[in-house]
């Protein structure tokens, strides 16, 4: 199954938006990478106001930017996103469903983490 079909399907009656929703959202105010390694849609957000980056209204000034909030990612491609993210920013978070607070990690520490994850021998992107 390719990354998006598996991003999509995470969408179901109880999603408050559809799938098409919120890549529009995405592309208009963030960022979106589809690819046959991964899909992700982000945007970059303040952490000073991160529970917020649910709140498709609220609108973080581009000087305030801080993290990539990654709204949902799919595919083999974690630390993919560090060599396709538009920029670098210090910090990256995301929120799971079933949680009430987002998980929010220094960008270099997460990249090392992520690296640590993956099967090196079999891994075809830039590092």
């Amino acid at each position: 199954m390719k990354p998006i079909d598996l991003a999509r399907a995470q969408y179901d009656k109880n999603s408050p938006r559809s799938f098409e929703e919120d890549v529009a959202f995405y592309v208009n105010e963030g960022w979106v990478y589809s690819g046959q390694e991964a899909f992700i849609m982000g945007r970059p957000i303040c952490t000073r106001d991160i529970d917020f980056a649910l709140d498709y209204k609220f609108k973080y000034k581009v000087e305030t930017w801080d993290c990539w909030f990654v709204y949902l990612a799919a595919g083999k491609g974690i630390v993919r996103f560090f060599n396709i993210a538009p920029f670098a920013l210090p910090k990256i978070a995301w929120h799971r469903r079933d949680k009430d607070k987002a998980n929010i990690y220094e960008w270099s520490k997460f990249y090392d983490k992520s690296w640590n994850l993956i099967d090196k021998e079999n891994y075809n992107g830039k590092h």
